[in-house]
């Protein structure tokens, strides 16, 4: 018997641990361990756990069909996971497991634990790095480090790719009698538990087979276009896959072959190679939390930038966190992350060095504000957005980029079309006002005025920043 550990990776296809389980010898079956605690300790959205929940109730079914049954067990958190998989095993007579390879600290000190179980019970462990298109410590410098600048590890990413892709399949024949969905009760159970509001999840498709046809809505009517209209929030340019991939209903080896087919058409061929270009992002900050553990203590990349010493100011935060900060890009941003779940990338990172920079608050507040929120929540590109955006992460550009968050909603939102949507005290202005309401306060009384200005932020920014190399370089004096 083989079992397939599943984890963030809730799909039937493109799944190289269920390929390799169905090729080998003997029958096939899988597990999920529920583990609210550590959800909980990470702070993980209620809307993010009905969409995995509700993903695993159609995987379960999936795998049913197919002659493999699932079994979801509840270990409450991460540490009684070793144990309660070495029953299973053990009860089961499983003779290998195959899961795909996670990369934050928690997660990679559980599957150690694992894996030392499982080896005193003489069962073998196989793990694939489907979470990813290129594996995380494959690529190097030449002087054999990690890659910490995105341009240099994209063009190593391209060459490896041309050389190893393949795309996982489940091999033809290996469909069993259907079987029953054996843990069917206790996710339902675990559904049950939610609590998140109706408005929120009408919102979103979970599962597979929503992914799969999600990804090709966009290929076949927006890829083309995707560099041209990616960064412009009121239109329907991007691909809204990251909920799909960082849960797995999606492989990013789906999402890169359909992406390379299109590369054919010249008419598709800029977009597609743009969004190839993220997909890239994903992988490249996925190796760099790999790389570098600390990521996952709350750490900087950049260690003297811990030496910073934020406001943190509760009334300011607060502000950024209801969008009334009097920026209206950055409200308008901040109130469709609590309405929706999810926000636009480019906004992603204009609210972020918003709250980072202008307000000078700790990036890691925000960090966490996103993770309590997001349905695509994931931890290495959420934290790899926050340390670029705060010049605390790798960044060949450092900390004195400051957006200006009034020429960002002149540029991308010109019209002012989704500031109206979201911020609709403003949908009487005109395209000009809309973008510097406070320049006419009594056409927009219920709107607040900017609650710092944008002058000297650049200043103060790069004296912080210059002022906590010097301590840093100082002490390492000192250290040496």
């Amino acid at each position: 018997m083989n079992l397939v550990w599943y984890r963030n990776d809730l799909r039937v296809h493109a799944h190289r641990a269920l390929q390799e389980a169905l090729q080998a010898q003997g029958p096939v079956m899988a597990v999920y361990f529920l583990c609210d605690g550590q959800w909980d300790e990470h702070g993980v959205a209620p809307l993010r756990r009905w969409y995995v929940l509700h993903s695993l109730a159609e995987l379960g079914e999936q795998l049913a069909q197919r002659g493999i049954p699932l079994h979801v067990l509840d270990a409450g958190d991460f540490s009684r996971v070793p144990g309660m998989l070495g029953s299973l095993v053990r009860e089961q007579g499983i003779q290998q497991v195959f899961c795909t390879r996670e990369y934050p600290l928690n997660e990679r000190r559980r599957d150690e634990a694992v894996a030392l179980q499982l080896k005193q019970q003489g069962v073998s462990i196989r793990g694939f790095d489907d979470s990813v298109l290129v594996p995380p410590t494959t690529l190097r410098t030449g002087k054999g480090t990690p890659y910490t600048v995105f341009s240099a590890y994209k063009k190593r990413w391209d060459v490896w790719l041309e050389q190893h892709f393949a795309l996982p399949s489940l091999p033809d024949g290996q469909v069993s009698k259907p079987v029953a969905f054996v843990g069917k009760v206790a996710v339902e159970d675990a559904i049950d538990k939610l609590d998140v509001d109706a408005s929120l999840t009408q919102l979103w498709q979970p599962g597979e087979q929503a992914a799969a046809r999600q990804l090709e809505q966009f290929v076949s009517r927006y890829l083309g276009g995707y560099r041209k209209h990616r960064d412009y929030p009121s239109l329907p340019a991007t691909s809204s896959l990251s909920t799909a991939l960082s849960a797995g209903t999606l492989s990013p080896a789906s999402c890169f072959h359909a992406a390379r087919q299109v590369m054919a058409d010249a008419g598709a061929r800029d977009g597609a190679a743009c969004w190839i270009g993220e997909l890239a992002w994903r992988d490249f900050y996925r190796q760099i939390m790999a790389q570098y553990p600390r990521l996952s203590w709350g750490r900087a990349f950049r260690p003297e930038t811990d030496l910073l010493e934020w406001d943190n100011d509760d009334s300011l935060f607060q502000a950024w966190c209801e969008g009334r900060t009097g920026y209206p890009l950055v409200d308008a941003a901040m109130r469709q992350l609590v309405a929706t779940g999810w926000m636009h990338n480019r906004l992603r990172m204009v609210t972020a060095m918003f709250l980072s920079k202008h307000l000078w608050q700790d990036w890691r507040r925000g960090e966490d504000f996103f993770m309590q929120h997001l349905i695509d929540g994931d931890f290495a590109a959420n934290n790899g957005g926050w340390q670029w955006s705060a010049s605390t992460g790798t960044d060949a550009v450092p900390y004195f980029r400051v957006f200006n968050p009034i020429r960002q909603s002149q540029r991308f939102d010109a019209e002012g079309k989704f500031i109206a949507h979201w911020v609709p005290e403003l949908k009487a202005m005109d395209n000009k006002t809309i973008h510097e309401p406070w320049k006419q306060p009594l056409l927009v009384p219920d709107y607040p005025a900017p609650i710092v200005p944008h002058a000297g932020v650049r200043e103060r920014v790069t004296e912080s920043f210059k002022g906590v190399k010097q301590a840093y370089d100082q002490l390492q004096g000192v250290d040496a």
